[in-house]
């Protein structure tokens, strides 16, 4: 057999669509577990005493995804990496801290002692967050006359974005209280945000719906159209559904 016969079929072989990464990418989808039960989740837990992060598993049933932003650590040089705690969790009493106003008052959690509180830890540029805000208004209005007040503490952003956002959609949303944490992003402070160093939390829009006593009642992370994790927590807490229509 002559070069010239097997000539057309090297040539076709020499451009088939193949490439390493490709192929590295088709085998890791095909040995992907379906997610159809408890994961395992790997979080660091600590530093080792010689051999740096420790990691510890953690076991959690596996949910529907629901859109979120993860907060990613503003970049500053040469500061030491901000000691990360666990999301806080039901049970929990809800550490008190203070967030400012459009006009720049000071307002703390406890100030709404003996009220249900939804504290609502959101950014403006976290698209799920600016979706959420119409429900969660629906929410405050509904269930005001039952003492549940809503604060939506803006978190890793900027001070001038938080006062843009709010002076063009209050008017949108007049039951939700809207305050900024002063530790805003790119300042000196920033790791001493309430919602990563007292929070522990990862991504946003996070919820926590706090009792009367003070205390964590639900965690609510995520958030997509037709979402009723909030109007369950609430419910649980005695607050009645009919309230407000």
């Amino acid at each position: 057999m002559t070069l010239s016969r097997w000539f057309p079929l090297i040539l076709s072989l020499a451009f088939l669509p193949w490439s390493p990464a490709l192929a590295r990418e088709q085998t890791e989808k095909a040995a992907a577990p379906a997610q159809s039960g408890p994961v395992q989740q790997i979080e660091p837990a600590g530093k080792a005493a010689a051999g740096g992060p420790s990691r510890q598993a953690r076991t959690v049933p596996a949910v529907p995804v629901v859109p979120m932003r993860t907060i990613q650590p503003a970049p500053s040089a040469g500061a030491a990496a901000p000691e990360v705690i666990a999301t806080l969790e039901a049970g929990v009493a809800a550490p008190d801290f203070v967030s400012k106003d459009l006009a720049g008052k000071e307002i703390k959690l406890s100030s709404f002692q003996g009220k249900v509180v939804v504290l609502d830890f959101w950014a403006t540029w976290c698209g799920p967050c600016r979706a959420s805000l119409p429900h969660t208004q629906e929410v405050a209005h509904r269930f005001k006359s039952q003492g549940v007040v809503v604060l939506a503490a803006c978190t890793s952003d900027a001070r001038a974005r938080f006062e843009e956002f709010v002076k063009q959609n209050q008017a949108k949303f007049p039951d939700v209280v809207f305050t900024c944490d002063p530790n805003e992003r790119g300042s000196a402070t920033y790791a001493e945000r309430a919602s990563s160093k007292l929070y522990g939390v990862r991504g946003i829009p996070t919820q926590f719906v706090i009792g009367r006593d003070g205390k964590i009642a639900a965690v609510i992370v995520g958030y997509s159209q037709g979402d009723e994790r909030l109007e369950e927590a609430l419910s649980k807490l005695g607050v009645k559904a009919e309230s407000g229509q």
